[in-house]
Order: structure tokens, then C-alpha cells, then sequence
């Protein structure tokens, strides 16, 4: 990827694990460029994530830093060969690099959690649902809207792929009776689709009781991404009125997933959850 581009989450992982293998042996960006025989431009914006890295060249660089074979090693090289999905030339230039970078995730996840506090999970929403949500939100012009609900639709198809995530979603009682848009059909239509997810074999929809409403207290929106081995990689990605907050930060990363579990433990059962939905939707 060529400067001035966002880094992509992979490459930031990549580089971070570089600039700790340079550290590891003391050496310099300028030293350690010039005796693998590179600039030290290059170097730099490698290790921050700036600049792609051929799975050939980065095996060569970690053999430089004496990086054996084992989990790390396996781990940035399945990184570095990933290639996104037939969708990220769709809408390439039209959706933000953030946006591709969360899609690219999705795609390669071995488990999808997600808690929403006030709207339906994006991967569950349907169109019309979606569209309300997102011309309120985060468009203004028609056109912008569509490209926007198609780029929505395409990532949901990550939950029909043959080898789908697991995908664990924990949505507040109060969405299954938020409308959007004044209009009830949207939401009778929006539960039943909630109905149908919920018995798919891979889908765990958890509802949070209103009794127990002090938890939506603990952290806003959020998904945590685990791509599938050998990826070793594990994302939390906040939304923010300006656009997604991606954490990598392995500490922060845990505590996130503490709150995920602690969540978790104040929902209904997964049987319970199901018998809610289904009794919305019934009286919808």
C-alpha cells in the first residue's frame, strides 16, 4: 500500500512486531536498514504500518532478526499473504479505508461478538432498517445512503459463507421495541429476522434484560474480531460519531473482552433470549 494510505490493522500488527524484534537485538531503524539493505524510509514506514511487506521479504527479515519458526512467526505470515474478499473492489474510494478494514476482519474471523446497547447488530439489520439508521447517522446524500446499506448487505454475507464466524451477539431488551423511523412494520420485520439468525447453528443472540439495565453502563457499542488461526489477532472496534475506534493494544484488548464476559453473565440464556425474540416478534 503506498504512503498516505491508513495503515490496515494487519500491517499495523506487522510492524509493531518488527520494531520489537529491532529492539529486542538494540539496534537502530537507520542500522538495521542499512545491514538488511533497505532505506531507512522504508523501514520506518513498515514498522508503522505505512507500508506493505511481501510475505517473502518479511520472512527474510524475520530470519535478520533470528525470529524462529513458531505461533509469532506462523502468525505475521499469515498476515501479511491475506488478500480482502472480491467486495473491497466494489467499494474501493467509495467507503472509508476504516470501513474495508473492519470488513477485511469480518471476513477472516474465526468469532464475531458484539454488544449493542441501542440498535440491531449491523450484520443482523435489514436493508430498510439499515437504511433509516445510516441516513440519520452517517449520510446525507441518497446516493451515499445506498452505497452504504449495499456495503452493510455485502459484509452480512460473511454470516452465509461456508465456513461461517461464530457470531455472539448481546443487544439491550429495548432494541426489540426501539422503532426507527416511526414506522412499526420496519421493526416487526427487523425481529423476525432477529428470530430467524438466532437458530442458526453459528449465531448466539443474548438479551440483555431491562432489570439489569446498570451493565449498559460498562462500555458503549462494540465488536471484538479473532481471526482464525494462524492469525492470532484479536480487534476491539468502538463506534464513534466519526467513525470507528480500532484497539490493538493486547491489554486493552483483555480487559475489553472481561467486560464482553461480564456482559454475558448478566444476559438471559441462550434459550431464554430466543423465547423473548419470539414473543416480540409474535406480538408485532
Amino acid at each position: 500500500m503506498p504512503s498516505g494510505n491508513a495503515p490496515t490493522v494487519r500491517q499495523r500488527r506487522i510492524g509493531s512486531a518488527l520494531r520489537k524484534a529491532r529492539d529486542h537485538h538494540n539496534l537502530t531503524v537507520a542500522t538495521a536498514a542499512g545491514r538488511f539493505g533497505r532505506s531507512q524510509g522504508w523501514m520506518s514506514m513498515v514498522e508503522n504500518g505505512l507500508q506493505t511487506i511481501a510475505p517473502e521479504e518479511l520472512s527474510d527479515l524475520l530470519d535478520f532478526y533470528d525470529v524462529e519458526d513458531g505461533p509469532l512467526r506462523e502468525s505475521l505470515l499469515h498476515l501479511a499473504t491475506h488478500k480482502p474478499g472480491s467486495w473491497k473492489r466494489s467499494f474501493e474510494y467509495r467507503i472509508s479505508a476504516a470501513a474495508l478494514d473492519l470488513a477485511s476482519l469480518e471476513e477472516d474471523s474465526a468469532e464475531i461478538r458484539n454488544f449493542e446497547p441501542c440498535i440491531v447488530p449491523g450484520l443482523l439489520q435489514i436493508p430498510d432498517y439499515a437504511r433509516k439508521i445510516i441516513a440519520i447517522g452517517q449520510a446525507r446524500h441518497p446516493r451515499d445512503v445506498k452505497t452504504l446499506v449495499d456495503f452493510r448487505r455485502s459484509r452480512q454475507q460473511v454470516l452465509s459463507q461456508p465456513s461461517p464466524p461464530r457470531f455472539v451477539a448481546i443487544i439491550a431488551e429495548a432494541v426489540l421495541h426501539n422503532q426507527v423511523g416511526g414506522d412499526p412494520a420496519i421493526l416487526r420485520a427487523q425481529v423476525r429476522r432477529l428470530a430467524e439468525a438466532a437458530r442458526l447453528v453459528h449465531v448466539e443472540l443474548r438479551i440483555l434484560p431491562s432489570t439489569a439495565s446498570e451493565y449498559l453502563g460498562l462500555i458503549t457499542s462494540y465488536l471484538l474480531l479473532s481471526l482464525r488461526p494462524p492469525g492470532r489477532l484479536t480487534v476491539s472496534v468502538g463506534d464513534q460519531p466519526t467513525g470507528s475506534i480500532f484497539v490493538e493494544d493486547e491489554a486493552k484488548v483483555a480487559a475489553h473482552e472481561e467486560i464482553f464476559d461480564l456482559l454475558l453473565s448478566a444476559t438471559l440464556s441462550r434459550t431464554a433470549s430466543l423465547e423473548v425474540i419470539d414473543r416480540v416478534a409474535s406480538q408485532s
